[in-house]
């Protein structure tokens, strides 16, 4: 196998630690949208000001721009006046069915308002719901007014509250990714702990003889002149 150049190496590494980004910023934020946002069945929303609501039934599986049916996200926010409504805003409320109350989110048809024209009570209707099937709504029932609705992502969110599907799809991957970026820093430690130790022992082995160039030429002079003289006591021998 062809060994990586270092440029192929350090845009391998930059792709990597980008996806480490968005799965651990994905799973921040679905972690954050599953446990801000209560089940459903509990007939309660979220403390904040933007509440985020899976659709459980098709009763507003209509025809309208605003219809939506099961499965769906219902994105709402909680109403500034609750008297203040008007007859087509989509409102959730808390409705009680056999004793239990559960959440509601239907389309306001008729306000029934007092003298001064806030509303007494609100007559609603699912879209898809038979003719005469309306709820008489107390404004102070009104839990949110919808803005807009994601399709499929309530399925998705209601999935995902299950501990072990939360655990598998969110925990688990998160867990791992901990634990190889655990691995990978320590491999990067002792790497440069070695490369340290290299150079510490590149540093401390014995510095070479320092070369005088002047004593070289000094000696160098002295031989060669001792050459001359062997040759002249030749000669005179």
């Amino acid at each position: 196998m062809k060994k990586m150049t270092a440029k192929q190496k350090k845009i391998t590494d930059i792709v990597i630690t980008c996806i480490e980004v968005v799965v651990v910023l994905l799973g921040i934020i679905i972690s954050a949208i599953v446990i801000a946002n209560p089940i459903v069945d509990s007939g309660e929303v979220s403390g904040g000001k933007v509440k985020l609501l899976p659709v459980l039934s098709d009763s507003m599986a209509g025809s309208e721009k605003t219809s939506f049916k099961k499965g769906d996200l219902v994105v709402a926010k909680t109403p500034k006046d609750v008297r203040g409504l008007k007859v087509g805003d989509i409102i959730t409320f808390k409705y009680n069915i056999n004793g239990t109350e559960v959440l509601n989110t239907h389309r306001i048809i008729e306000v029934v308002a007092d003298s001064d024209g806030k509303a007494n009570t609100y007559v609603t209707h699912g879209d898809n719901n038979p003719a005469g099937s309306n709820e008489i709504v107390n404004p102070n029932a009104v839990l949110a007014v919808y803005k807009t609705h994601l399709k499929g992502v309530g399925s998705a969110i209601n999935w995902l509250q299950k501990p072990t599907n939360f655990l598998l799809v969110i925990v688990l991957p998160l867990a791992i990714l901990f634990i190889y970026n655990i691995v990978m820093f320590v491999r990067m430690l002792m790497q440069w702990k070695m490369e340290k130790a290299a150079a510490d022992a590149v540093n401390n082995a014995p510095a070479a003889p320092v070369i005088d160039e002047e004593e070289i030429k000094r000696k160098a002079i002295e031989e060669y002149l001792a050459s001359k003289g062997e040759k002249s006591d030749d000669k005179i021998d």
